[in-house]
């Protein structure tokens, strides 16, 4: 997938029709929409795509690089390429194998921190978690979620403090801006790299910031969201006294929240603050234009100058959250979700539609690792039910719910009854699960010999010995997957 982006975004910003080629044995876009982004590099973005082998790197005339390679039937062919970008994998630094010892934890053979199948940011000493290419390769995605985990992990393990000690970041009294003030406008815009800065004319709209009504301060940043620019933005409210502040740059969904605690740090009203997305909104859809994309930073920035001029300062009602939990669906997410939460010292409701918890665990024997799925899925339910904080409601159906942010209602159908119980909650997870494709293809269903792969893993855990009578399986991959219907890796498939 890396190889792909980068071939992408060469392609992108080559000013001709960059030629690029990805020469690779096999392709695994396992992701959410990763597979429609292989198939958008190959079909639109003209990228492409050889499954062959290496032979030799030769060198060539004209400072060129001569590529020896066999394809699928064998036969060699070569090319010429101005560059030849390796696609390696990854390995853990050395620093970090000595920080990994210091701290006492264990390595994998590959020197990646050694982590349980079912606690994956857990390391081997109670109370240090680990997530991100510190545990194994990973992507960025993932290491979002295996942040966020192990985030949650260390909550956990400090809960008993949060409810002793209520301490909050303190924040200087804020500064009185009077209506009839007149605005100063400060306007920051961020090149980010090439993401803006290599499609729109940055120092062009930088200078033309400056001629706008009420800007008494302009300046561009490489990374805007960078903590060393936060402080510097922070010292110019204050020397250039700006009382509205706009930021030219990325999405506000993202990165609002970081440059309004900014105001706030300098005691401005966190309302006296407008976002300009000249990236998601410009450079992304203009990269072929820059000279359009330009003049739509143009006006993109103007607008927000104009409004944030009228921007005034708002106070915000606390508002009270329901310290209660619910989530819905009873399988391995949803329980272990439950149990964060209950660990954290909030009581928690699991919503389960079938008799028991479990969900598609329950037919699922064993990991590619070889670790014991049920005897794990036995130990999770105990936990679950053992635990004070936790109701679970089995045969349990969701038909309604209200509310607003911290303070949600909703009604479920309860038991062989379906007697009704509103349950009243601050958050929500959802953890519905998934079921395995039932396939239309092959004859499936049409002979007891084709099997799905968890049919197969329930046959082998009932009767072990039936592969002693087998002389030939045949795996068929991808069944379901990778078309036009579905075109998207089940990025399971392969470990059967």
């Amino acid at each position: 997938m890396y190889a792909i982006k980068e071939a992408v975004i060469a392609k992108e910003h080559a000013s001709h029709d960059l030629d690029t080629a990805i020469f690779f044995m096999d392709m695994r876009t396992f992701g959410k929409q990763f597979e429609q982004y292989y198939i958008r590099a190959e079909r639109e973005q003209g990228v492409r795509f050889i499954r062959s082998r290496i032979h030799t790197i030769d060198p060539a005339d004209d400072n060129c690089l001569e590529i020896h390679y066999a394809d699928e039937s064998g036969n060699m062919h070569k090319e010429v390429f101005d560059l030849v970008v390796l696609s390696v994998g990854m390995e853990e630094r050395k620093a970090t194998q000595e920080l990994a010892q210091r701290l006492g934890i264990d390595l994998t053979p590959y020197n990646f921190v050694k982590t349980e199948t079912f606690q994956p940011v857990a390391a081997s000493k109670p109370g240090i978690y680990v997530c991100g290419a510190m545990q194994g390769p990973k992507d960025i995605p993932e290491s979002v979620m295996e942040a966020s985990a192990a985030a949650a992990g260390a909550s956990a393990s400090l809960s008993p403090a949060r409810w002793t000690q209520t301490k909050t970041k303190e924040m200087p009294p804020e500064k009185q801006v009077d209506a009839k003030e007149l605005p100063r406008v400060g306007v920051f815009v961020c090149n980010c790299g090439i993401n803006i800065g290599g499609v729109v004319d940055v120092p062009a709209v930088r200078e033309y910031a400056r001629t706008l009504p009420g800007v008494v301060y302009v300046e561009d940043n490489l990374f805007s969201c960078s903590q060393d620019s936060q402080v510097r933005i922070a010292n110019l409210l204050e020397e250039h006294n700006i009382n509205r502040v706009v930021v030219a740059a990325c999405s506000p969904m993202t990165h609002e929240p970081l440059f309004r605690e900014t105001l706030m740090s300098v005691g401005l009203n966190k309302y006296l603050f407008e976002m300009a997305n000249i990236r998601n909104q410009d450079s992304w859809v203009h990269s072929k234009e820059p000279e359009k994309a330009t003049e739509k930073a143009k006006d993109l920035i103007r607008m927000a100058v104009a409004r944030a001029s009228l921007l005034k300062p708002l106070v915000e009602i606390p508002l009270t959250i329901n310290q209660r939990a619910l989530v819905i669906g009873g399988g391995v997410a949803g329980m272990n979700a439950a149990l964060n939460l209950a660990d954290q010292g909030y009581d928690t409701i699991i919503v389960e539609k079938e008799t028991s918890l479990g969900g598609n665990v329950r037919k699922l024997y064993h990991t590619i690792d070889g670790q014991d799925v049920q005897k794990y899925l036995v130990s999770l339910i105990r936990r679950v039910e053992a635990h004070d904080k936790i109701q679970a409601l089995t045969n349990a159906l969701v038909v309604g719910f209200s509310g607003y942010k911290g303070n949600f209602t909703t009604e479920v159908l309860v038991g062989p009854a379906m007697y009704s119980r509103k349950i009243e909650h601050g958050a929500m997870v959802v953890a519905t699960g998934a079921v395995e494709y039932q396939p239309t293809e092959y004859h499936y269903g049409e002979h007891d010999r084709i099997l799905t792969q968890m049919e197969l893993g329930r046959l082998l855990d009932v009767n072990p010995a039936v592969p002693e009578k087998w002389q030939r399986v045949f795996f068929i991959q991808c069944v379901g997957s990778r078309n036009e219907k579905n075109p998207s890796c089940s990025r399971i498939c392969c470990q059967g």
